[in-house]
């Protein structure tokens, strides 16, 4: 019998999409607070204060996200659960019950987003990965408003054939194997409660219909 909760799987995806931005917003970091530091020792005579401040205020706000940048991703994952899949961004937690999934299948990234289909920019960040299978969650509909959840999530998680989700993990065959196995427990189990509900309502219907003595 599959455990309550499965593995945690690390979002490949995001950590393409963000990971590119780790050592420009570093080296932004060490541009802006080295200007600064020499600016603060007046080893450099521009810019002049108090103009120097928005130095250390960009390069605090380059800093954090090149922080970002690295932590962000370690903390993405996609788990299977007992009755819903938990989808985990570094800011947002989404939970897509199975109630909601129709079908899972996989297919290779480079056939469901077809370089044909996109720019010179999302080729480029969807190349390493074209080769790579994923995932996919046909939904009867998303669990929250696709705009809001497109504030967490890039335009290759969500599928161009239908509704739902992609979800490209390294070990991908494990979470299909992870997710098949929950949803026709839950399925399973649903169909029991649905039966013994309708039994339920029976029993009582037939005792009326007795002879009474």
């Amino acid at each position: 019998m599959a455990r309550e909760h499965g593995s945690r799987f690390r979002l490949t995806m995001y950590d393409r999409i963000i990971g590119r931005y780790r050592w420009p917003s570093l080296l932004l970091t060490f541009m802006l607070l080295g200007l600064w530091y020499a600016v603060s020792e007046q080893m450099v005579e521009w810019p002049r204060p108090p103009a120097d401040r928005f130095l250390l205020a960009g390069g605090l706000v380059a800093l954090a996200y090149a922080l970002f940048a690295w932590v962000g991703p370690v903390t993405s994952y996609v788990q299977p659960r007992k009755d819903h899949v938990r989808l985990q961004t570094p800011i947002y937690r989404i939970k897509i019950s199975y109630r909601r999934v129709m079908n899972t299948r996989t297919i290779e990234l480079g056939r469901l987003f077809p370089p044909s289909s996109l720019s010179r920019g999302q080729r480029r960040l969807l190349g390493p990965l074209a080769g790579r299978t994923g995932v996919v969650l046909d939904l009867d509909e998303l669990p929250i408003r696709r705009i809001v959840m497109r504030l967490f999530l890039n335009r290759f998680f969500f599928p161009p054939d239908s509704t739902g989700l992609v979800l490209v993990v390294d070990k991908w065959l494990e979470l299909s194997k992870q997710l098949s196995g929950r949803i026709e427990v839950f399925r399973s189990a649903r169909q029991a409660r649905t039966r013994e509900r309708l039994a339920q309502a029976i029993i009582p219907r037939e005792s009326d219909t007795q002879p009474r003595k």
